[in-house]
């Protein structure tokens, strides 16, 4: 990785210092910003071969980036250096060209910002002298400190030492800005300290340090917060897990004495209580798992016992636990499987047999309503129902002669004339129970019909014909 990394570099670079000494040679057109980079290689292009883990990827990836940051700032400062010798030398539109190809990769370039303006302007206006220039910004830098605006000052002074670097004047003006920026910051970190707000107090006197970096008690003010504050945030975090803790809300808690552990590393007490919380949510995760588990849950208690192992549960009990969690998954979805199947298969079993009771009474009735009824002529009378008990055939009655009575009704009902009756008297029964009464009178009635002796459908009859009065 790290011969790649070196060969890469220098690929690079040979590429940028061929374009730079070219550049001097034919015009360089102005890039718009946002578009490909012109002088630096496209390196999402290089192959990776070598490298299978994806977080040594983005380790290679990140370095590398590192290093072409490096690269292109170095040669970005050669190119401005290249065009500030243009400038020096009166070639305005090519010096304002390099300058804008700067800004194109780099539009943060504040000197490259001044020699591009300095050069349109010089090349526009070629008339007025550089020095002329020069009186104009140090007016306008005076103006700005007495008005207190020092950073706008300190500001103007570095554009005239880009177009100056060795205008003495300048030089002293920039040291007595620096020093009364300084000054100011160290005055509102000052103000902060008092006010026990450590971190505002630090950020003000690091910006002072940047300006005075030899400043010894500067130093020793930044030191000492940096423990104060370093003290104050482990108070706060450590109160903070605590609380998380006697919540019973240990991931929580746990993770705050991670952030403890980067502020102030190696305090057993905290290493302590983080060895404690392991071992309590290792013990969560693994009783949750066993509850899921006895509830059919398998998935649910699959991802418990695998967090448990993350939280320092024993691997092979775990391992061991989510095989038979799915194991029993398996099991449970094949029995459901085979119960869903046998139910199918059932229904279609009910579903037949309701198809043929159905076909059957329709038979049945059909057949009821087609068979005559066999019938005796007693003196030129039709008597229905007298058959072969009687006889086939009656003389005739005398004026004195009693009739003989019949002994009953001969019931010449075939089978499947009954079991439609039978079903005919189920169906009246069904709408009786859900209070159609008109709709269970006329099963009852067709239920007689197929066979008047169905002693059901009488009383069936008797007790809807109630209701309905």
């Amino acid at each position: 990785m790290k011969k790649n990394l070196v060969f890469i570099s220098f690929l690079l670079l040979a590429a940028l210092q061929v374009y730079a000494a070219a550049s001097f040679r034919k015009e360089i057109p102005v890039r718009q910003h946002g578009k490909e980079e012109g002088m630096l290689l496209d390196l999402s292009k290089i192959s990776m071969g070598t490298l299978n883990d994806v977080e040594e990827k983005k380790q290679y990836l990140s370095t590398v980036q590192l290093e072409k940051q490096r690269i292109q700032n170095y040669t970005l400062r050669m190119v401005y250096e290249n065009a500030y010798t243009l400038y020096k030398h009166g070639d305005y539109q090519r010096a304002q060209e390099m300058a804008q190809t700067i800004l194109s990769i780099d539009p943060n370039f504040k000197q490259a910002q001044t020699l591009a303006k300095q050069a349109q302007h010089m090349g526009t206006y070629g008339t007025i002298s550089e020095a002329q220039v020069i009186e104009a910004k140090f007016q306008e830098t005076i103006r700005l400190y007495d008005s207190g605006r020092l950073v706008e000052a300190n500001d103007k002074l570095n554009e005239i030492l880009t177009i100056q670097p060795g205008n003495s004047k300048a030089q002293a003006w920039k040291r007595k800005i620096d020093y009364d920026i300084a000054k100011e910051y160290t005055r509102r970190g000052d103000v902060a300290y008092e006010q026990g707000d450590y971190q505002d107090a630090l950020d003000a006197w690091y910006n002072a340090l940047l300006m005075r970096k030899d400043d010894p008690k500067l130093l020793a003010k930044i030191s000492e917060t940096e423990n104060k504050l370093r003290k104050q945030q482990v108070a706060d975090s450590m109160k903070q897990a605590l609380d998380f803790y006697n919540k019973g809300q240990f991931v929580e808690s746990y993770a705050v004495f991670e952030r403890i552990t980067k502020i102030q590393p190696g305090d057993p007490r905290v290493q302590k209580y983080m060895s404690q919380l392991k071992n309590e949510i290792a013990a969560g995760y693994y009783n949750a798992g066993n509850k899921s588990y006895n509830s059919n849950r398998f998935d649910q208690a699959i991802s418990y016992w695998t967090n448990a192992k993350k939280w320092g549960a024993d691997s092979g009990t775990m391992d061991a636990l989510i095989k038979r969690a799915r194991n029993a998954k398996e099991n449970h979805l094949r029995v459901k499987q085979e119960r869903a199947q046998q139910a199918e298969i059932a229904a279609q079993k009910a579903e037949e047999a309701a198809q043929k009771a159905e076909e059957a009474a329709q038979k049945a009735e059909e057949t009821a309503q087609e068979e005559p009824i066999e019938t005796v002529t007693v003196d030129n009378t039709l008597i229905p129902g007298a058959t072969g008990g009687i006889g086939t055939s009656v003389g005739a009655v005398g004026a004195n002669e009693t009739l003989p009575t019949l002994g009953g009704t001969v019931n010449r009902v075939s089978p499947e004339a009954s079991a439609a009756s039978r079903a005919k008297y189920i169906e009246g029964l069904d709408a009786f129970n859900q209070d159609d009464y008109e709709r269970a009178r006329q099963a009852w009635i067709v239920a007689k019909q197929l066979d008047p002796g169905n002693s059901d459908a009488d009383l069936g009859l008797r007790k809807v014909e109630e209701l309905m009065k």
